[in-house]
């Protein structure tokens, strides 16, 4: 295969950190190439920079072999290299055939003049595009009612009308259940069979050693390995990632789970069910994308519309507020960290701002207590970097959710309600997050815990509810048949 794209000895530099240090790759025609690293390892610095966005402090891009400059993605794009974001770039208020053909809509001409937009011609050129990819769509059909992955695809779509010949996939899978996946690596074989170069961004390990030709490890900004003849498995890619073998995930059912802490009533249409949350165990909740598992736990918060009864120590309570759900012991970690944290504060704000109460007295805050008691649980959940000074929005996804973490541990709470939490964190971080979880359960507290992966539900959880359209379809217990297979017979296949 011929390389399209090359990254030769580039570095770069922001103020007193050293993002990219000489890393050298090569990204070949009909090839995917894997990109893997923790969170601040480099990969984003440098996607950013063959995409135009910065410019190598050191180093050169080559495109075909010839040494070349993007001093904005404008110059990429007429490279034909295209980078397709974790957040949608899509106009939600235009069609399908709009969104693809965007900038590049065909216009009709009359007496040799520009006239109006020619939809028939945008219909039939957005149709023809996507029959590439066997997508059934109605050009038409506006954007805001497609699912997640229908509105990657689009993008991808739109990157073939701009003659893309270098595709950047930043952690394309992030936000798919299983059979989105299996769909997208559909595409991304034909983007393959159509020579056009692939690099694939992702935290998912098996995904990666799945889709991949070749593999780039980064550490610290440095490329640790790269694999020519075959992809790394996961095992090993996480010790060369982190430098370290990673503790296996503890598994549930070793703890023995207690009485009720409390007993959650959930309401679907005329029906309702009675869930209880044991001592210390992880009750995971299991499902596609829209399951309602995030509405469940939100629900539970007091932050959806209609309130929940809870049951705590035999009375029945209505959680109307997230303030009132705080009051009882609650703690949640949300899907979406910005929901989660004021990103324009810094770690030690964000971790003592519904704490302020413990270390207040007439002549104002105790700023040493408050200090001596931040940097105590960042050690305990391994912040980094261990600057309780450092704005929020500076951190690593993962080391965002480490700092929401902390904040519940710092108050009294006895149930945590985690969406999503280790979403788009790489695989040190989830380790961790993992084993904060575990130790908050072994010290008696109670979790409901989200999360679109299956397998790490499965391999976390005490037992695991199947939900499907808001309702709660199974239960499974590691007393029964409790497996993937059993977990997605009852999710419907």
């Amino acid at each position: 295969m011929s390389i399209y794209a090359a990254a030769q000895d580039v570095s770069k530099r922001f103020y007193a950190t050293q993002a990219l240090e000489k890393v050298s790759l090569n990204f070949k025609k009909g090839e995917v190439h894997a990109l893997v690293g923790e969170n601040g390892a480099g990969k984003s610095t440098l996607m950013k920079i063959l995409g135009g966005v910065h410019q190598p402090d050191s180093g050169q891009i080559l495109i075909n072999g010839k040494a070349t400059v993007f001093t904005s993605p404008s110059d990429a794009l007429a490279a034909g290299v295209i980078v397709i974001p974790q957040e949608m770039q899509v106009v939600s208020q235009q069609t399908v055939a709009e969104n693809i053909l965007l900038a590049r809509i065909p216009r009709s001409t009359r007496f040799g003049l520009l006239g109006g937009v020619d939809r028939k011609a945008m219909r039939q050129r957005a149709s023809d595009i996507m029959r590439r990819f066997h997508l059934d769509i109605n050009p038409d059909t506006g954007v805001d009612k497609l699912g997640f992955a229908e509105r990657q695809i689009v993008m991808i779509a739109r990157a073939l009308n701009h003659k893309a010949r270098f595709l950047i996939l930043d952690e394309p899978t992030a936000a798919l259940e299983a059979r989105e996946v299996d769909r997208l690596f559909e595409v991304i074989d034909h983007l393959k069979n159509m020579n056009v170069a692939l690099a694939f961004v992702s935290h998912r390990l098996d995904e990666v050693e799945s889709i991949s030709d070749e593999c780039t490890i980064l550490r610290d900004g440095k490329k640790v390995e790269h694999n020519f003849d075959s992809v790394p498995d996961n095992t090993e890619m996480a010790r060369l990632m982190t430098g370290r073998d990673l503790e296996e995930v503890h598994r549930g059912g070793a703890r023995i789970v207690g009485d009720a802490l409390i007993d959650i009533e959930h309401r679907t249409g005329s029906t309702s069910q009675n869930i209880p949350v044991g001592k210390s165990e992880i009750l995971g909740l299991a499902g596609l994308l829209g399951g309602g598992m995030s509405a469940f736990l939100r629900g539970t918060f007091g932050a959806e519309a209609e309130s929940k009864s809870v049951t705590i120590g035999g009375f029945r309570l209505e959680l109307s507020t997230p303030a009132e759900a705080i009051k009882q012991g609650f703690g949640m970690v949300p899907g979406e960290r910005n929901q989660g944290l004021v990103m324009g504060m810094t770690v030690r704000e964000n971790i003592v701002l519904p704490n302020l109460d413990k270390f207040s007295h007439l002549r104002g805050l105790d700023k040493r207590a408050i200090n001596t008691f931040v940097e105590q649980l960042m050690d305990a959940v391994d912040i980094r970097p261990r600057d309780p000074n450092k704005v929020v929005r500076d951190l690593s996804g993962g080391n965002q959710q480490k700092v929401i973490f902390a904040r519940w541990l710092a108050g009294h709470i006895n149930i945590l309600l985690l969406d999503e939490p280790t979403h788009g964190v790489d695989v040190g971080a989830k380790a961790q997050i993992h084993r904060i979880m575990n130790e908050f359960a072994d010290n008696g507290g109670g979790i409901v815990f989200a999360s679109s992966e299956l397998t790490e539900v499965l391999s976390i959880s005490d037992n695991v509810l199947a939900m499907r359209s808001g309702e709660v379809v199974a239960r499974i217990s590691r007393d029964g048949d409790y497996n993937e297979k059993s977990l997605r017979n009852a999710l419907g296949g």
